[in-house]
């Protein structure tokens, strides 16, 4: 599990907050393997701010935000839209900052804007 001490209750809390926006409890069993990942969670329900300490592969979570919203234009026209439900956006940008530390190469090179990948749907940029 985890040192970061987090007591039982809030632990009990962080994985149902996780369920609530639709997250698996696969994704939530990865959470708690991973300490820094965890502990990003435990400091953005707290605070309600980006703590940005753990960086795999220099990878922050700032860094898996930024790249969300940017691969979230390709579909703006869709009805669900997480660019506007910050919760599931930050969720998505923990399993995708677990992915990079897990050493997903196809996702690191995404976030670092290899290959093309910008989220835009537009050919000239």
């Amino acid at each position: 599990m985890s040192n970061l001490n987090i007591p039982q209750n809030d632990l009990n809390i962080l994985h149902d907050y996780i369920i609530s926006l639709g997250g698996s409890e696969e994704l939530w069993s990865r959470i708690v393997s991973c300490e820094g990942v965890l502990a990003e969670l435990y400091y953005w329900c707290r605070t309600g701010q980006l703590l940005g300490k753990y960086e795999p592969e220099g990878i922050s979570i700032s860094d898996c935000i930024a790249w969300q919203v940017d691969h979230f234009k390709a579909y703006m026209d869709r009805e669900e839209n997480n660019r506007w439900h910050r919760e599931r956006l930050f969720v998505q940008s923990l399993e995708s900052l677990l992915d990079v530390s897990e050493g997903r190469a196809d996702v690191l090179a995404k976030i670092r804007g290899e290959g093309g990948e910008s989220g835009t749907d537009r050919e000239d940029v």
